[in-house]
């Protein structure tokens, strides 16, 4: 049985390692890097450049079974995957390619995204030259871990976050939401809520919905995300949802097209886009694939929630579970040891 795995992330990365050593299947990964990388940790590498080695895997590392192939991927059809080099075929194909970071602004420049460990060393480049004031854009997890981290090792800055909503971290509990803002406020960082940027005019100057002009030398937009499926081809067009996410069924597979999964953030599943719930995709994907094999009654996929942890820089953070909340050193060390089992696993 050939299988094929499109993206090495949280899902892609799992879902290789629990069929590395199985029998009868043949699996393949495709990702454009030879390596794992942990991004929720990326941020970091804005003020630690040399903290992207503690976060970065190499497949090959822990993959010894698995056929790697660091190219990217042009086309999927019903039956056959096109990479730059190579044409693929395969008996079962997962696809889980992530999420992008979309700028939803005119003009882009000198306005920068941290998706993952490269993109945030270039803002700790950019930070070194004559930077005096940030825009953040957005208010959620990464909006307010990046704050939080700037805040704490370059307190020469200025730091000013745009959020589109009443509060941080809008979508847990508001205890976690007024943890958040005590903490930055306290380490000088200001707010304007209920505002988006929307024009760039010119190199310093931001403008808000509500048309107020705001001045700053560079802008980090942390402010939605998007899903990429324009290299699916030949399928039918109601495959994606409105907002281009692939529809899947209780048992993670493509509607329409069970030959093929799907797992992380691509997927239409309602439920927070996190690491650990592409984790758990992967888990019963790799279930499925061996039940196919198995000839067995497919596992179905039940969602739930999952802890979220929030970093305040290196030592304390927010952890939200349910709605329960803990602050402190306590969900900072949490965090660490999220990163920590994570990674261990892939050693």
């Amino acid at each position: 049985m050939k299988v094929v795995i499109i993206g090495g992330g949280f899902c892609g990365a799992t879902l290789a390692k629990e069929l590395d050593n199985e029998k009868n299947m043949i699996v393949s990964l495709i990702d454009k890097n030879p390596f794992f990388e942990y991004n929720p940790s990326a941020h970091k590498c804005i003020t630690q450049p040399g903290y992207q080695k503690n976060i970065r895997v190499n497949f090959n590392h822990f993959l010894k079974n698995t056929i790697i192939i660091n190219e990217s991927v042009q086309e999927v059809t019903p039956s056959s995957i096109l990479t730059d080099n190579r044409k693929i075929d395969f008996d079962y194909a997962v696809i889980c390619t992530g999420c992008t970071y979309p700028i939803f602004l005119p003009k882009t420049e000198h306005v920068y995204t941290v998706p993952r460990s490269n993109e945030a060393k270039e803002v700790g480049k950019r930070l070194k030259e004559d930077v005096k004031k940030v825009i953040i854009v957005g208010g959620g997890y990464i909006g307010t871990e990046i704050a939080a981290e700037l805040a704490k090792k370059r307190n020469d800055l200025e730091v000013l976050m745009v959020h589109a909503h009443d509060r941080l971290l809008e979508r847990g509990p508001t205890s976690a939401s007024k943890h958040a803002k005590r903490f930055l406020q306290n380490n000088g960082v200001k707010f304007i809520f209920n505002e988006k940027i929307i024009d760039h005019p010119s190199e310093k100057k931001y403008i808000t919905k509500g048309g107020k002009e705001i001045k700053a030398d560079i802008c980090i937009w942390c402010a939605g995300i998007a899903v990429d499926t324009s290299f699916i081809k030949d399928f039918r067009a109601d495959i994606t949802d409105k907002t281009g996410r692939i529809k899947v069924n209780e048992s993670l597979q493509i509607m329409n097209y069970p030959q093929f999964f799907a797992g992380g953030d691509i997927t239409n599943i309602l439920e927070e886009k996190t690491a650990r719930k592409a984790e758990l995709h992967a888990h019963l994907i790799a279930e499925n694939l061996k039940r196919i094999r198995d000839d067995k009654l497919l596992k179905q996929y039940k969602k739930g929630k999952s802890p979220m942890i929030v970093s305040l820089g290196d030592n304390k953070g927010i952890g939200q579970f349910g709605r329960f909340v803990i602050s402190g050193f306590l969900a900072g060390y949490g965090k660490w040891l999220v990163e920590w089992w994570t990674l261990r696993q892939f050693l």
